[in-house]
């Protein structure tokens, strides 16, 4: 999801560089990796060329050192605040941020709109009060019972190395905040989380764009990237605009910024595991996954006769013939039927959410086109996961079931059949 940045500060710059009009040059033969990577003529100046020194990038005159590293300093620097206070004091000792916390100046890339420029953000005294939240708090909502422990120590060293992470933990830690208080927050913390959330989508796009970037990339940063992958997944799901189901999408006309913007990131997540593969031996993850299939854990080739109701059947033309190439429910179909006879709870939940990354193409479009049988398909997915109580998933799911029901009941008025099929998950959101 892209919201719009809201900074305040003011942006310093230590080199203004001028735009002039490109000049013809000779090629350069003992430029550092970089500029060959991105071919453009590298001055060969040591220890860093000026491309890499304007650009933010670690400059590599090494086959071992790999490309396209972000650089620990930068010519653009952002400071919302003044104050030196320490922060000492903030975080326990055993937090897994107190490293972070003894270095009140700690600095993070950030992407700014001047012609594709690094910079960097200074972190307030504040942000490490965020932070602490996400450890204690907000972590534990992501992955399983078994990989929590394990995750925060991951992640945590993971942010060392790659200090662009920390976005990733502010936003989603502020969005928590915003889910759990009962009344609206301060203006500047809806900026804060703009800024963290606009600054984690920009920086993955910018390692994304890159050529070959699951070449190109070091182990440890496709690691990163897949980090955020998953956070701006359950932080797209977890932005509902409203609780009021009839004011909700699809009864509402979709916000592209909140209501279906799960919908494009789910299809996103597959495209950053093809690119980072956190499968592969060398990943921090490959321990977790190889316990835990992610990426295609279903086969939706065939469905079992009797393993969903069987209107079911009748409803969306499922048969011993149908296939996700001839049927587009087919495939969310067969989904569903795996996850019939399974309750969701704390262990199992990551497979439920593979629902959302197994969306194909066609049944994505007739979602986004409000179809009936595809939102009648996807409610059933919601009240299956209902019961699953973890913040960033179940408000969308049920408000979102909530209004889904009362469109399929003012549209499919005649149709018995939908109505008929309405009835089980009315019944489990009367529940909750």
């Amino acid at each position: 999801m892209s919201h719009p940045s809201a900074v305040a500060g003011q942006v310093a710059t230590k080199d203004d560089t001028t735009v002039r009009k490109r000049k013809t040059h000779r090629k350069s033969r003992l430029g550092c990796g970089n500029c060959k990577i991105r071919g453009v003529k590298c001055d060969e100046s040591k220890p860093t060329c000026r491309r890499c020194h304007i650009s933010g990038f670690t400059c590599n005159y090494s086959r071992t050192i790999p490309t396209l590293q972000l650089s620990h300093s930068s010519i653009l620097r952002l400071d919302f605040s003044r104050s030196q206070t320490p922060v000492v004091d903030v975080l326990p000792t055993d937090s897994i941020f107190w490293e972070a916390s003894l270095q009140p100046a700690l600095r993070i890339p950030i992407v700014l709109p001047l012609q594709g420029r690094l910079g960097e953000y200074t972190l307030r005294p504040g942000d490490y009060a965020v932070l602490h939240r996400f450890q204690t708090r907000t972590a534990a909502s992501l992955g399983t019972v078994s990989s929590r422990k394990w995750y925060l120590d991951v992640v945590a060293g993971l942010a060392k190395e790659h200090p662009f992470l920390f976005h990733y933990f502010l936003a989603l830690s502020l969005l928590h905040d915003i889910h759990l208080s009962p009344n609206p927050l301060p203006s500047s913390h809806d900026a804060s989380l703009a800024f963290h959330w606009y600054q984690g989508t920009a920086i993955l796009s910018h390692f994304l764009s890159l050529p070959s970037p699951s070449t190109t990339l070091s182990s440890s940063h496709r690691d990163a990237l897949w980090i955020c992958a998953s956070i701006l997944g359950a932080a797209s799901f977890a932005s509902i605009r409203t609780q009021d189901p009839s004011a909700a999408w699809p009864l509402a006309d979709p916000n592209p910024a909140t209501d279906l913007d799960w919908l494009k990131m789910g299809h996103g997540k597959r495209a950053v595991w093809a690119i980072t593969d956190p499968n592969r031996p060398e990943s921090v993850f490959h321990r977790l996954l190889e316990h835990t299939p992610m990426q295609h854990p279903f086969d939706t080739s065939i469905i079992a006769p009797d393993s969903l109701p069987p209107l079911f059947y009748k409803v969306f033309n499922l048969s011993e013939t149908s296939s996700p190439e001839t049927n587009p429910y087919h495939g969310a179909s067969a989904i569903l039927s795996t996850l019939w006879n399974q309750p969701i709870n704390d262990h199992n939940v990551i497979l439920f959410l593979s629902f959302i990354t197994q969306i194909d193409p066609c049944y994505r479009s007739l979602i986004e086109e409000k179809d009936t049988r595809a939102l009648l398909l996807l409610l059933y997915w919601h009240s299956i996961v209902v019961p699953q109580d973890r913040w960033w998933l179940r408000r969308r799911c049920i408000v979102e079931a909530k209004a889904i029901i009362m469109y399929l009941e003012r549209y499919c008025a005649d149709d018995s059949h939908i109505l008929e099929l309405l009835q089980v998950p009315k019944a489990t959101l009367t529940k909750v």
